[in-house]
């Protein structure tokens, strides 16, 4: 890959920084590696990508937008601050989710938002159209219909799930550990359940 580089001169000790265009090019290990590595554009590129998902996915349990935004912009200031300490990761997002929604959990019952505007059934938003519906791709929009009201009739952990897998695409391995399971087994059951219950309610 051609790299264009961004070289800085400060008190004697040059740095070289790969301009924020390029980390599109780039796979979420080599931009974590670099954000790590204290490469200032990586922590940009990553801070730009991500914030309006970590949003959108933090106000599905929290209806205060600003403590969401508050939340948000705390996780990246930690990260930043601790870069050096962090682990691995080949998937930024996931990280940064699971990150999130353990700070946002714990500051309804601990922070200064204590008890305010938790969405204590996790309502996730969750509805397909019938692009997103791989089984038939000939549904009607009936059928799409009616599926979404299936969809509300879940219970909050499988409305959960189904939006971790099929909107965000996060393996077995990681809605294990987003969602606090103790193992894969019991992350595909859930899937598994959500998914007949779907399915019988369109039989």
């Amino acid at each position: 890959m051609n790299e264009k580089l961004n070289v800085v001169e400060e008190k004697g000790v040059t740095t070289v920084h790969l301009l924020n265009k390029d980390y599109q090019q780039m796979d979420d290990s080599a931009i974590w590696a670099a954000f790590k590595s204290g490469n200032e554009s990586a922590f940009i590129f990553i801070y730009e990508r991500f914030f309006d998902s970590l949003f959108e996915f933090g106000s599905l349990f929290c209806r205060n937008e600003n403590m969401v935004k508050d939340a948000v912009q705390d996780l990246f200031i930690e990260i930043r601050k601790s870069r050096s300490k962090l682990g691995d990761t080949n998937n930024i997002k996931f990280y940064l989710f699971k990150s999130l929604k353990r700070r946002v959990l714990k500051e309804q019952k601990t922070g200064f938002y204590k008890l305010l505007d938790l969405k204590n059934d996790y309502s996730f938003s969750v509805e397909f159209s019938p692009e997103q519906l791989i089984i038939d791709k000939q549904i009607s929009q009936e059928m799409v219909e009616k599926l979404n009201l299936s969809i509300q009739r879940l219970s909050p952990r499988k409305r959960e799930i189904i939006y971790y897998f099929y909107y965000e695409g996060l393996s077995y391995q990681e809605i294990k550990e987003i969602m606090g399971f103790t193992n894969i087994k019991s992350a595909r059951n859930l899937l598994y359940n959500a998914l007949e219950f779907l399915k019988g309610s369109l039989g």
